[in-house]
């Protein structure tokens, strides 16, 4: 093969040296602690390039000089190894919930430096958000770059141009977040669906590191999912891939569900989601005025439901029965259609997962041709914050871009 070198694109060499640059910077990441000659080898860079483009690498402070390697075969000085400063640069993760908002400050590494918690934001704008934000980052050591933000929001969005289509649970349609908050931060950021953030923090940090191909399911107030197939995040046409929520899970439903009165919701939300299990215990109740120590919860909620269900209550165990069967076919119909190395649980629900799991799993081994890893989600809350930092570094412009 032959070595390339910035003479080899007399008319791009800006755009020949960047692309090198990401490519060296990829290798010292995947196999750090490396030394140059090591990198030219693999890159088929030449090594005086390779030489000249890590010490710009070194002033810039993206990588650092950490020991000494091997000698070769002949003898001799052994060569100086190095690997990334994963404190080059910071990046900002942002969830954006229902109710509340998560931001967090993470190295190159994914590791969380600073975080902080605040009510999302109203309907009526977006002031609070920004003024939250503005707060946070002036908070971080004025030293350090910060390179961008990554930010979820629980809705369809449209990731090429930052635009959040439709978010239900925050009342926003067709809101331009990326360029409202470059305008007023003077950062990048780069938008995405919260549960997509999700599945490429799990990916990078957790329950998914190492794997190509996974499939994350959220379960709470709706049922989300987020596509990582072949190592690429997979958002569909329209930026509505994995709205695994509104997945029919019973032939019936084709021809006769209508449910005006649980508007927002899809049908398998309506069966297996937070809120349609307790409407399905409220009116097994009402309508039969079933005996349960349920009736007399003024504000039910599914924890509640699964903790009666635990302690044997008959109507409980029912609900809770019910939505599993629903939420089993809905993961089996999604490990059909995408043969995933591993899919990953996560949300509220998830803290009952010792009756979620064993259920989900014999059911998926009985009746998928092809028998996943189920596995609960690592990171907990701070996956969506941790999957914005990872797309930050996927998407922005820096050298470092595109390296994890």
């Amino acid at each position: 093969m032959r070595k390339r070198n910035a003479k080899d694109a007399p008319h791009q060499p800006q755009a020949l040296k960047q692309m090198n640059k990401r490519l060296i910077l990829q290798t010292i990441r995947r196999r750090q602690p490396v030394s140059r000659s090591e990198i030219a080898d693999e890159t088929a860079i030449s090594r005086t390039t390779v030489s000249q483009l890590t010490d710009e690498l070194l002033q810039e402070g993206w990588i650092r000089e950490v020991g000494q390697g091997l000698s070769g075969t002949k003898g001799g000085r052994k060569p100086i190894t190095l690997s990334i400063n994963d404190d080059a640069a910071w990046v900002v993760g942002v969830d954006i919930g229902g109710c509340g908002t998560t931001a967090a400050l993470c190295n190159l590494a994914g590791q969380v430096k600073s975080i902080t918690s605040f009510s999302s934001p109203p309907t009526s704008g977006l002031d609070s958000l920004v003024e939250q934000l503005e707060h946070f980052l002036s908070q971080a050591d004025p030293e350090v770059r910060i390179i961008g933000l990554g930010i979820g929001a629980p809705g369809i969005t449209r990731s090429a141009d930052g635009v959040v289509v439709s978010a239900p649970a925050l009342g926003w349609t067709d809101v331009p977040l990326k360029r409202l908050l470059e305008e007023r931060l003077g950062l990048p950021v780069y938008v995405e669906n919260d549960v997509n953030l999700a599945a490429l923090g799990e990916c990078w940090k957790g329950a998914g590191k190492g794997k190509r191909n996974v499939i994350m399911i959220t379960i709470g107030t709706g049922i989300g999912c987020g596509l990582i197939l072949d190592g690429t995040l997979y958002r569909g046409s329209r930026g509505a891939a994995g709205e695994i929520g509104s997945m029919v899970t019973e032939a019936d439903a084709v021809d006769h569900w209508t449910d005006p009165v649980f508007a927002g919701f899809g049908f398998l939300e309506s069966k297996a989601g937070g809120p349609g299990m307790v409407r399905q215990i409220r009116e097994r109740i009402d309508e039969a005025g079933a005996s349960s120590p349920l009736r007399r919860a003024r504000n039910l909620t599914a924890k509640e439901v699964f903790e009666a269900a635990r302690r044997g209550d008959p109507l409980a165990t029912s609900i809770v029965s019910e939505s599993l069967r629903h939420l089993a076919a809905g993961i089996i119909n999604a490990v059909v259609l995408f043969d995933p190395e591993v899919v990953i649980l996560g949300g509220g629900l998830m803290g009952s997962a010792d009756l979620l799991l064993p259920k989900i799993r014999e059911a998926v081994d009985r009746l998928s041709p092809t028998r996943p890893e189920i596995r609960s989600a690592l990171l907990g809350d701070d996956a969506g914050v941790i999957g914005g930092a990872a797309l930050v570094l996927k998407e922005c412009d820096d050298p470092i871009g595109g390296v994890i």
